[in-house]
């Protein structure tokens, strides 16, 4: 349902509504609202359309089936409306339409906020002349969803709330038909939490979907990777900070800010006792410094380079009352407090330590009932907190620093803390020794436990665990999947069963997502139920913990829907090489879990739209499974943050306003690079305008007046690695890109019939190549330095990562291209080197585009070939060496890596870019030491297949092109050498020479075999 429909037209009548009232969204960070409506269907029900947006995310339900979840992310200036055919849900009679409205008063990495959460909704059926239609308004009933619980921690700053359901607090029936008058009649209950809907004046800006639905395919695990008995670790110590530590604007959105407070709070302890207090994310979220007593403690590293930052405080606690203050005191870009404390000293029996444990080690202020911690919020200069600091972690006992707050400090009630954190829960529960009966029957579970990875009606039946623990299961999937969790369960009552994905295993042990909460909690009402999660997860291995129980659970079935872009397996790559075809398959996967509404990042962690990554992605899935309307999407949906920023921003659409001067140019090439594929119609007509305002403000103004080069004051990454770009310099690498988008910004005006905008920017490129030539080679090391300082100094760096940037974009003068050549060839030992898989794209590019094919092969069998060894499914964000031992990457699931689904059939089998013109293209294989290759790529005019065997003295090739196209085939033979060549079994005709190797023409609508021999 992706046709161009007119919103007016789907959404007449259709009211704006909220829940309103003095609970109304916007008061809550985090809210869940339960919609319904009756009415009654007519009898022709074919053809029914349900058009529906929301802000922040609906689910909807009609008559209890599951229908969809949306919209897909835009920019509150104009949401998004998606439309499902609902009349095979449709019946006589009484019907109902039931919305779970999700609202955010928080931005995430996906959402920025805005001040008008609700949705609007219409279903029609019917013809012209005897439509019906239902449409969202005031007749419509809602309340809170009680089952939802709003206080979760934050999965992560990049994602909204940890999800955790109650099952027996869910409203009965409220998805589920009534009869004509039940809404009123729930309305009318004594005690009813129900409500009529309130309307908005006006409905906000609306367009339809610009991509299909995503897919909803059934991903069983395939076995039952572990089963255990854990021991529950303390309560976690949790609280979301945000609005405490900031104010106005800066609560609400997500970009980095100053986090300037301190919490206290007291422990009454019967006797001396040890305790652990472990934390996390000290990179991006609160560092938080610790004082018990007067005393401050110097923190001990648990992670080295762990990408989040691992951290613990060794805390001995006096008999009587403590005090334990916690501040922070710099950037953060996360403001959830949490402390995971852990008795370390010995105790008479396990008894003995869990009523110490369980009563003692709860954060309490003195006689203040309901109190959790003190927060002082501390302002001011630096010379101003640092004094403020100074006073109150000097404090020693409560009435000390009473005393020095003078008052000043809010109390953060028990209530307001989180009632638990799933993630810190089951990252610390410790496996126990079993024994007796309770050994025979997990040793049974670990073989029966297999039957919740089906669905054939057997289940896994769990034992209730002793009191304080817990029964944890392990479920393995082939491979990295994304998307909602579902399940089926006879539970009891009140059980707890907590679900937590992660990606890998380091030996024994899981390689745990610290600072990002992929888990779930589901609490169960009693008897067999079913539950499909609301927000979608990617995962390798999902563990199942399960407390809280007498007697035993049924677990029938744990699945994963998956959630992509469609993507059907049109591209394809198979060769003699057994690894690389396993790179390939690991790549293809990878770019169709980062194929979501938009290209993300990771599934998992961020699941963010980076615009650079763009560059990469749109390249890898055109080829592979023609996602033209995903790739325009994504170009489209970066352009409109030029109504925020001056220039495109990093990743959109966001609540944190960051531009990244590469991200911002490589968008501009990917824009370039999909209008020449669309022979610059529609597309290059719309996004025009917005290349041309980023390429004139680049010059306009942040241009070096001495230089005539950019000195772009933004973000300069390319690669996690030390490349010498601050944001004060004039980096080699933006000017490189920034040449090149006005090169290909300039070619695009011509087209355009733009004459004179196109001599303006292919001018600007000619000058910022011939100033880079003058003001940035190094000429000691026959190479580009990374940049010339802000003092005037060339930087002593000459990193691979310039040098192929610059060989890429032509930038280098002619007698200067072969000097760049070793640097990438790797014979350059004194240089910094391409780190992650996405600068490692680029250096695939640039030794395709000299013809290095075997250095080409062996970059993909080394770097991807080390993924793939490792057992992985997916290509890794990093490769080992950036982070602590035994994390050789953050997130194992990529898309900016997934470059061999490009290469492979482009660099090695030489399939060439559609000519939009012409309708042409050439193939150009270089097969290096492979002695067949066989694959497929989508064009758009169809798919094209070459399958290619070579031998000393042979050569043998099938080419399949779509009709309405023509080809060339270049023979990788020098044409001396070639004694025969039949077309079809006939004699050549139309084959010519080109520069000292045979052209054979190839005829669209069929397939064409070429034999070759010397």
């Amino acid at each position: 349902m992706f046709d161009a429909r007119s919103a007016v037209r789907d959404l007449a009548g259709a009211r704006w509504i909220s829940h309103g009232g003095e609970s109304a969204e916007r008061l809550r960070s985090n809210a869940w609202f339960c919609f319904r409506k009756t009415f009654v269907c007519p009898e022709r029900r074919d053809d029914s359309l349900l058009h529906i947006t929301a802000d922040y995310r609906y689910t909807v339900w009609v008559n209890g089936e599951w229908i969809g979840q949306g919209p897909i992310r835009g920019w509150p200036q104009a949401y998004f409306y998606d439309t499902y055919d609902v009349s095979p849900y449709l019946r006589q009679g009484a019907n109902v339409i039931a919305v779970l409205l999700q609202t955010l008063d928080v931005a995430t990495f996906q959402y920025v906020p805005s001040d008008n959460p609700g949705f609007a909704a219409r279903l029609h059926g019917g013809e012209a002349d005897g439509e019906w239609s239902v449409a969202s308004d005031a007749s419509w009933v809602c309340g809170l969803h009680s089952a939802l619980m709003e206080l979760t921690p934050r999965i992560s700053i990049q994602q909204a709330f940890a999800e955790h359901f109650d099952a027996c607090l869910e409203p009965v029936g409220w998805k589920l038909p009534s009869d004509e008058n039940g809404d009123e009649t729930l309305i009318r209950e004594a005690g009813s939490l129900w409500r009529h809907a309130v309307e908005s004046d006006e409905l906000p800006a609306v367009r339809p979907r610009d991509i299909p639905h995503l897919t909803g395919e059934e991903m069983y695990p395939i076995s039952l990777a572990g089963a255990s008995i854990v021991r529950l670790p303390l309560p976690a110590w949790s609280v979301d900070l945000r609005s405490l530590l900031l104010s106005g604007a800066e609560a609400r959105d997500a970009n980095l800010h100053f986090a300037h407070g301190l919490l206290a709070t007291t422990l009454n302890v019967a006797r001396f006792v040890s305790v652990r207090f472990h934390f996390q994310d000290r990179t991006s979220g609160l560092n938080t410094r610790m004082a018990v007593n007067g005393q401050v403690l110097q923190p001990v590293d648990d992670s080295g380079s762990h990408w989040s930052g691992l951290f613990h405080y060794d805390v001995r606690l006096q008999p009587g009352e403590n005090l334990l203050l916690f501040w922070f005191d710099g950037l953060a870009h996360e403001f959830t407090f949490q402390a995971a404390p852990e008795i370390v000293g010995q105790f008479d029996s396990a008894e003995e330590l869990d009523n110490t444990a369980r009563s003692e080690l709860i954060p309490r202020l003195p006689d203040i009932p309901d109190s959790g911690f003190a927060f002082y919020r501390i302002e001011g200069h630096a010379d101003v907190r640092e004094a403020i600091f100074e006073a109150l972690t000097a404090a020693a006992d409560w009435t000390q620093w009473q005393k020095a707050a003078d008052g000043r400090w809010l109390n953060i009630s028990s209530a307001a803390m989180h009632a638990d954190n799933v993630f810190l829960r089951l990252r610390h529960s410790a496996a126990v020794d079993i024994g007796g009966s309770s050994d025979r029957h997990y040793g049974e579970l670990a073989s029966s436990g297999h039957n919740c990875c089906t669905r054939n009606g057997d289940c896994t039946v769990i034992a209730a665990p002793p009191a304080g623990e817990a029964v944890r299961l392990v479920l393995e999937f082939e491979k990295m999947t994304s998307g909602l969790i579902e399940f089926e369960i006879y539970g009891r009552h009140g059980a707890i069963v907590d679900f937590y994905g992660f990606e890998a295993y380091s030996g024994e042990e899981p390689v745990h997502m610290d600072s990002m909460h992929n888990t779930m909690r589901y609490r169960c009402r009693e008897g067999w139920q079913t539950y499909r999660s609301l927000t979608q997860r990617s995962f390798r291995y999902l563990v199942v913990q399960l407390s809280g129980f007498q007697e035993y659970i049924k677990l029938k079935y744990v699945r994963c829907l998956l959630r992509t872009y469609p993507a059907p397996a049109i591209g394809r790559f198979r060769c003699d090489d057994e690894r690389l075809n396993r790179i390939f398959e690991m790549s293809r996967w990878t770019a169709r879990l980062c194929s979501d509404d938009v290209f993300v990042d990771c599934p998992t962690y961020e699941q963010a739209f980076w615009v650079g990554d763009a560059y990469v992605m749109s390249l890898a899935t055109s080829s592979l499974f023609g996602a033209e309307r995903l790739i325009e999407r994504c170009l489209l949906l970066a352009a409109e943050s030029l109504n925020r920023s001056p220039v495109v921003e990093s990743q959109v659409p966001s609540g944190w306003e960051n531009v990244l001067s590469t991200w911002s140019l490589l968008w501009a090439l990917a824009c370039a690079n999909h209008a020449r594929r669309g022979g610059y119609g529609e597309f290059a007509e719309r996004i025009y305008p917005s290349l041309r305002q980023q390429a004139l403000y680049y010059r306009e103004h942040l241009t070096d007046e001495s230089t005539g080069l950019l000195r772009s004051p933004y973000w300069n990454l390319l690669d996690w690695a030390a490349i010498d770009a601050p944001s004060s310099a004039i980096v080699t690498h933006v000017n490189a890109w920034y040449a090149e988008s006005c090169r290909q910004t300039g070619q695009m005006a011509a087209r355009l019939g733009r004459e004179n905008d196109a001599e303006i920017f292919l001018g600007i490129a000619d000058a910022i190549c011939e100033k880079i030539n003058a003001h940035l080679w190094d000429e000691s090391k026959q190479a580009f330095a990374d940049c010339l300082h802000d003092n005037g100094v060339l930087s002593a760096t000459a990193s691979e990562q310039t040098q192929i940037v610059c060989y890429l974009n032509d930038v280098a003068l002619p007698q200067r291209r072969s000097a760049l050549l070793p640097y990438f060839r790797g014979e350059v030992t004194d240089t910094v080197r391409s780190a992650t898989p996405f600068m490692r794209f680029f250096k695939l590019q640039a030794l395709q585009k000299a013809g290095l094919i075997a250095p080409l092969l062996n970059e993909v069998r080394t770097t991807w070939g080390y993924m793939a060894d490792a057992g992985s499914t997916t290509c890794w964000e990093d490769l080992p060496g950036r982070w602590a031992p035994g994390y050789p990457t953050r997130s194992y699931c990529h898309g900016w890596s997934v470059a061999p689904a490009y290469f492979l059939p482009h660099g090695i089998v030489g399939i060439g870019e559609l000519d939009s013109s012409s309708h042409s293209l050439e193939i150009s294989p270089k097969l290096g030491d492979l002695r067949w290759a066989d694959c497929q790529v989508m064009t758009v005019k169809g798919a094209v297949a070459v399958r290619i065997e070579v031998s000393e003295h042979s050569f043998r090739a099938k080419v399949r092109l779509p009709e309405g196209i023509t080809g060339w085939l270049r023979l990788p033979m020098e044409a001396h050498r070639v004694g025969s060549i039949a077309i079809d079994g006939q004699t050549a005709i139309g084959a010519y020479v080109r520069n000292g190797c045979w052209m054979i023409p190839l005829q669209g609508g069929r397939a064409t075999r070429v034999c070759a021999d010397s």
